[in-house]
């Protein structure tokens, strides 16, 4: 974690000091804890090549998952985060653990200023 005293749930505060990432969290899933399990899982779920994504859909966050090279864009449905699940990605660091690569995704990897800048 870059920022190991100013964290929550394994998430960088930053998250927190955004402007509407945070809300739209909140309003969506609960809690910070429970988008993370949720696009996690989205991401382990995925079978084979794929990617799992947080979405702008009709106005309100949306985690999905999509298989070989599609898209939410494909559907109308703007993503404004993806993770790439093909084993390409992350079989040097991770060999078959995807659900590692994932969590330190989430992690340590996500720049949420651009996350929330997509949503201007």
């Amino acid at each position: 974690n870059k920022f190991p005293l100013l964290s929550i749930i394994n998430l960088p505060v930053l998250i927190l000091l955004k402007k509407f990432v945070p809300k739209l969290i909140k309003n969506k899933f609960g809690n910070v804890e429970k988008f993370r399990q949720e696009f996690i899982n989205a991401g382990i779920t995925q079978f084979g090549s794929g990617w799992c994504w947080l979405s702008i859909n009709n106005g309100e966050l949306e985690i999905s998952k999509t298989p070989n090279a599609e898209s939410p864009v494909m559907n109308n449905i703007k993503p404004i985060l993806g993770c790439d699940v093909w084993e390409h990605s992350y079989y040097i660091d991770y060999r078959n653990r995807r659900p590692e690569y994932l969590d330190k995704f989430v992690e340590n990897l996500i720049d949420w200023e651009f996350v929330d800048s997509l949503l201007g």
